[in-house]
């Protein structure tokens, strides 16, 4: 809901006559002269009052960080292109409150705290960004994040599921996705209760990441039931999981809950493949991605569950639709419009909950009115956006999951959604 934002100024003006009474003549009062009144200057615009930093009469701008080069780089470049395409998508269709939205830049932090730190601080205070936008990753957010609240710019959608997006909330933070704790506790409690797997493993990321989710599936597996036969931690850009599959294979493990990233999650599925652990295999929307991880796991994905907080699986949506048709306008492969992934979904909404705060922030736009927009959100859908809510206090932006697997259709291997409808947590 757009809203509108007015002040009025009224002003009263009261006169006092004061009159004589006839009949005897009695001594004349000093006379005195009313006072005099200037005509009032023309009034001039109130400038508005808050932080216009980067804001001009016909600019608004923008800038965050996301990893162009190193291992993340697959992620990072498909981030920057999703909310590329949407920006120029509305600057090309006219901009907001007549203003177009200048990317100043994405810098590559290469996934590392240091380099997204200094590169914050490039934006804010030598850039003069009006907000920030888009973040990715978990190092470069967390190193970041004090900095950011100090300087109280807008930070719209943090690409991190650590529970730091939104707990506890700040003022200046807009989180989207769903923190790793409450997802893993989804996935597990999926497992458990509606596919009956009670003996679990967990492969997780010895990372925020990690840790926060295998809290969730602990937690969660008390709740339904469940026992943890076997976790093995692993470091980020691991690649060997030989001993960790047969271990979890001698426990018996019957559902398997993989809470790391995508390149350690391929390794793992390869791994079970070769060594034939047959258990279900599930794991976070961070692998939700029905390009790249066929792609790169093939057939040792097939039977693979992943969540997810937006239906990217289901190309008859015509929202969907809607999402290729403007990514292919701005991105083309041998000529022809390229296809977007899970990741370029998540740069798009970012411009997409941008767009829409400055929408609702009006045209005399400050950093505290867009603030002010965002956080009086309520299910916000925008074309790839789902069910976005803001309140005091509250920064999660999204709590519900839908659900895919990994099939194999004739020659092809594609992930499908499980349901239309989103998984519920159950707490």
């Amino acid at each position: 809901m757009k809203r509108i934002l007015s002040a009025m100024l009224s002003a009263t003006l009261l006169a006092g006559v004061l009159a004589g009474c006839g009949g005897m003549k009695e001594p004349e009062a000093p006379k005195t002269e009313a006072p005099k009144t200037e005509t009032p200057a023309p009034a001039t615009p109130a400038a508005p009052a808050g932080d216009t930093t980067g804001v001009t009469d016909t600019t608004i701008k923008v800038g965050g960080f996301a990893a162009q080069s190193g291992p993340v780089a697959p992620i990072g470049i498909s981030v920057r292109k999703g909310f590329e395409a949407y920006i120029k998508h509305i600057n090309d269709n006219g901009g907001v409150h007549g203003r177009k939205i200048e990317i100043v830049n994405v810098a590559d932090d290469a996934f590392d705290g240091g380099k997204a730190l200094a590169a914050t601080k490039q934006l804010v205070e030598s850039d003069k960004v009006f907000a920030l936008a888009p973040v990715l990753g978990t190092p470069g957010y967390l190193a970041s994040l004090d900095y950011i609240v100090e300087k109280k710019v807008p930070l719209v959608y943090p690409m991190t599921g650590v529970e730091q997006t939104a707990h506890p909330a700040q003022n200046n933070v807009f989180a989207v996705q769903p923190n790793n704790y409450d997802e893993a506790m989804v996935l597990t409690q999926y497992l458990a209760r509606e596919l009956g797997k009670k003996k679990i493993a967990v492969f997780w990321q010895n990372s925020d990441m990690g840790k926060q989710g295998l809290k969730g599936i602990k937690e969660m597996a008390a709740n339904v039931g469940a026992e943890i036969v076997y976790e093995a931690p692993h470091d980020a850009k691991a690649v060997d999981f030989a001993t960790p599959v047969l271990n979890a294979k001698a426990k018996g493990a019957d559902g398997v809950i993989v809470f790391t990233t995508l390149a350690e999650t391929v390794g793992i599925l390869k791994e079970a493949q070769k060594q034939g652990l047959n258990a279900q295999m599930i794991t976070s929307y961070v692998n939700a991605d029905p390009i790249n991880l066929p792609k790169l796991a093939g057939e040792a994905s097939v039977g693979l569950i992943a969540g997810g907080w937006v239906p990217v699986a289901d190309t008859s949506d015509p929202n969907i639709q809607k999402f290729y048709e403007i990514y292919g306008t701005y991105f083309k492969q041998d000529g022809k419009p390229e296809l977007p992934n899970a990741y370029a979904t998540s740069g798009f909404i970012a411009g997409e909950l941008l767009v829409k705060g400055l929408q609702d922030a009006g045209k005399d736009l400050t950093r505290e009115k867009l603030i002010a927009a965002l956080e009086n959100l309520k299910g916000f859908n925008g074309i790839m956006a789902r069910g976005i809510s803001y309140g005091p206090g509250l920064r999660s932006g999204v709590s519900n999951f839908y659900l895919n697997k990994v099939e194999k259709q004739g020659d092809q291997i594609v992930m499908v959604p499980v349901s239309k409808e989103a998984y519920k947590l159950e707490r």
